[in-house]
């Protein structure tokens, strides 16, 4: 990693720690059963995750969810074959200020939304995706442990490095359906 994307990830994380301490929020627990609008946020770059993501969207509608899915494709335009859809809409370089903080009106809709359930299923944790979580009104947030990042989610799953995208969603749905929030 350049000196240039280090500085930007820095300064990234520090003014994303300074705007959460500014939030009000109460996370809900809530049974993965009993959401029923759920929100992934999810790293576009690559086309085999994006593949997976869409497969676990189909899923989740077929069990009669209300989804919304945001992708982040790193680089200044996303490929034409990945334009948004009704469950999904994607962001990119393009968006993001100097400190990769996402400055979209379509990621600050995303932002504002109450989901009952926000899933990031991010393997790589990426500054643009960390604000969405962060920022995120949904009522509980779930994603891979990173003890620096605790602070934004309400459950940490613990993986090891060679978790695929796959076993991690496998994980979400077995853990979270555990969840007695009664």
């Amino acid at each position: 990693m350049s000196i240039v994307k280090k500085t930007q990830k820095r300064a990234g994380e520090y003014f994303l720690k300074k705007e959460y301490a500014n939030r009000q929020r109460k996370a809900v627990a809530v049974n993965y059963n009993d959401a029923e609008t759920i929100a992934l946020i999810f790293d576009a770059t690559h086309k085999d995750e994006f593949e997976l993501v869409k497969k676990y969207i189909k899923k989740l509608k077929e069990q009669k969810r209300k989804v919304k899915a945001l992708g982040f494709y790193d680089e200044k335009e996303s490929p034409a074959l990945m334009s948004s859809r009704l469950e999904y809409d994607f962001f990119t370089k393009k968006s993001l200020n100097w400190y990769l903080k996402p400055s979209d009106p379509l990621v600050e809709n995303f932002i504002n939304e109450p989901f009952d359930l926000l899933i990031n299923l991010c393997m790589n944790f990426k500054t643009p995706l960390l604000y969405v979580t962060a920022l995120s009104k949904a009522k509980f947030k779930v994603g891979r442990e990173h003890k620096l990042y605790a602070p934004y989610f309400d459950v940490m799953l613990k993986t090891n490095d060679d978790t695929s995208l796959k076993d991690f969603i496998s994980l979400c749905e077995k853990y979270l359906s555990m969840i007695n929030p009664k």
